[in-house]
């Protein structure tokens, strides 16, 4: 599985060379949205598990959480993780561990990432793979005002001071830790070994790596409460790569699969739809900051790739306008709506639309015309954007949304350019006809080159949907 990882890093690596060949010599027009790179998954192996603990009163063992030592814990609606029930730990004179039912959390990959978020009021908490004897073999939590990581609960290093995340869009009380743990061996080097990559509140900066040797013999993942009470929410385990810290490539974030990075394909469908609900936002300049959902062919599913890539979103521009467009599939340049007419590729300035504007976007495949629609629909200005393509491929496989940011244009930072949103109500229509939701399962997050003024807060199964904000 390992050769896999490498031939998807060759591969991504050449279409991050043509996109930014593109970026740097193509005059300024129409945004590149490129697809998600990093290392794409074998769906040998692969795997996700999410636990965002919104059941309360199911259950424990509905997440697969089953206690090994000290009292058992609880799911609770405060602390909440924004809005999401947590699991409160509490260590008396021994430990408190659980784990992960085995089997959820598959063995023998060669490439896994986790996530969690722990609340660090009272306690001292962990999480991490444990071998089968439920030793730790990669860990990483809090303890003592510290995010901590090892290859054990003796053998840690100190990753961040918590006092250093003053200016971090997360939830007070809170830390979002993102981890990538893999086999760093290679032909030049067969002896590198595994190493834990650690992100904290964001994927903006260098991650940490540890050396975590005995890795390879994960077992599964576990909660570990050493000291005091601490509690745990949005955790996820999978074969996928959540964080990526990548450099001159576009900053996002979202949740979903696709452009190679897969745990499952879904069903085919024919539909996509979703609202979006865009509460506020400023921007210093047109064209850099938007917000998208995307639909894949099953070419673009499987592969990290403009072909078979289609999305629809809006630019987040200056003075309360939008700027709503689509990529029709290949070389991944929005096409602005209201360019039609003329095909002028320049970026605009947009048109205004209030704050809490409500927009419903669709993608849409008619087989027997043999072409896609792409519509946006303002339901606060009573404005619709239509526009079709002809198209006789396979139905779509794969979906994933996006804050997208255009680092190459931009002549401000990061930081300047805020928005408060939400994506919800994402459905397919299946080829049968059926409407469905993602599940968390397959809602995967991920981060690539995040700054930690980016939240997308947490998938809500209850809303199909998800908070995103910039600060």
């Amino acid at each position: 599985m390992m050769q896999i990882h490498k031939i998807a890093w060759m591969a991504g690596i050449i279409i991050l060379s043509i996109a930014l060949a593109s970026i740097h010599a193509t005059p300024r027009g129409s945004p590149i949205h490129v697809p998600r790179l990093a290392p794409a998954a074998s769906l040998q192996g692969a795997f996700t598990y999410v636990a965002d603990f919104e059941y309360v009163g199911k259950p424990l063992s509905y997440y697969g959480v089953e206690p090994i030592t000290g009292a058992a814990p609880a799911i609770v609606q405060e602390p909440s993780y924004w809005g999401e029930p947590s699991l409160e730990s509490i260590a008396s004179s021994t430990p408190q561990i659980d784990i992960i039912k085995p089997g959820l959390v598959v063995a023998g990959d060669q490439f896994i990432s986790f996530q969690v978020a722990i609340n660090y009021g009272s306690g001292s908490g962990f999480f991490g793979l444990v071998n089968r004897s439920y030793a730790p073999v990669a860990v990483v939590g809090v303890s003592n005002g510290y995010v901590w990581a090892g290859p054990n609960l003796t053998d840690l290093r100190p990753i961040e001071s918590l006092s250093n995340l003053t200016d971090s869009l997360y939830p007070p009380g809170w830390v979002l830790l993102m981890v990538n743990v893999y086999d760093a061996a290679s032909p030049s080097n067969k002896s590198a070994g595994w190493v834990m990559q650690v992100f904290v509140d964001g994927t903006y900066m260098p991650p940490a790596e540890v050396a975590v040797p005995q890795a390879g013999n994960y077992y599964t993942a576990a909660i570990i409460t050493t000291n005091g009470t601490a509690y745990y929410s949005n955790v996820v385990v999978t074969s996928l790569e959540i964080p990526t810290y990548l450099q001159k490539y576009n900053n996002m974030e979202g949740y979903g699969q696709g452009s190679g990075l897969l745990a499952s394909l879904l069903p085919p469908f024919y539909n996509l739809t979703t609202l979006v609900l865009l509460r506020h936002w400023e921007s210093p300049q047109a064209g850099i900051l938007s917000f998208q959902i995307n639909a894949m062919n099953y070419y673009g599913a499987t592969r990290s790739s403009c072909v078979g890539f289609f999305q629809i979103g809006v630019d987040l521009d200056p003075n309360g306008t939008i700027a709503p467009w689509y990529v029709p599939g290949k070389n991944c340049f929005a096409h602005y709506f209201f360019n039609e007419s003329t095909m002028n590729p320049a970026v605009l300035s947009g048109i205004p639309t209030p704050n809490n504007t409500l927009l419903k976007l669709t993608i849409f495949y008619n087989a027997s015309a043999k072409e896609i629609m792409f519509e946006i629909y303002d339901y606060n200005t009573d404005q619709a954007w239509i526009h079709f393509i002809p198209y006789n491929g396979t139905p779509f496989y794969a979906t994933y949304s996006q804050l997208e940011f255009q680092y190459a244009y931009t002549n401000y930072p990061i930081e300047d350019y805020v928005f408060n949103g939400t994506m919800f109500n994402i459905r397919i229509t299946l080829i049968n006809g059926t409407v469905s939701t993602p599940p968390p399962s397959y809602m995967i997050p991920f981060e690539l080159d995040a700054p930690p003024t980016w939240d997308l807060t947490y998938y809500n199964v209850n809303s199909s949907g998800y908070y995103e904000l910039a600060k």
